[in-house]
């Protein structure tokens, strides 16, 4: 796992317990609630700059919404045994490698249709 990752399964355990940072269901609903916090916080330029409050009638910046989601992205990851920035990379790379791949056969058959 990523230094990111140990860190914040760390955090969490000793922010909501180690019980509460073992239970997928409750890390799951963690990160749904920050997604659609990011999602009402994005649209906000939307609304002529008005955000929407969430929870507790407090807006917070989308930097901050991000870092959640990213901590309980991270913890779930650990949860599934799962190294989420490998994860990351390894999605970047496959689709980039299919991308080029496109890009080439493109490239074969407009030089063969000429």
């Amino acid at each position: 796992m990523s230094e990111f990752q140990n860190k914040a399964v760390r955090l969490t355990a000793a922010c909501d317990g180690t019980a509460a940072a073992g239970d997928i269901v409750e890390r799951r609903k963690r990160f749904l609630g920050a997604a659609l916090e990011l999602t009402q916080a994005s649209e906000a330029p939307a609304l002529g700059g008005k955000s929407l409050p969430v929870g507790e009638n407090t807006t917070r910046s989308p930097d901050l919404i991000i870092g959640d989601l990213m901590k309980e992205l991270a913890v779930i990851g650990h949860l599934l045994d799962i190294d989420v920035m490998q994860a990351g990379h390894n999605t970047l790379d496959r689709r980039m490698r299919e991308i080029r791949k496109a890009f080439k056969a493109a490239s074969v058959r407009t030089k063969q249709s000429a």
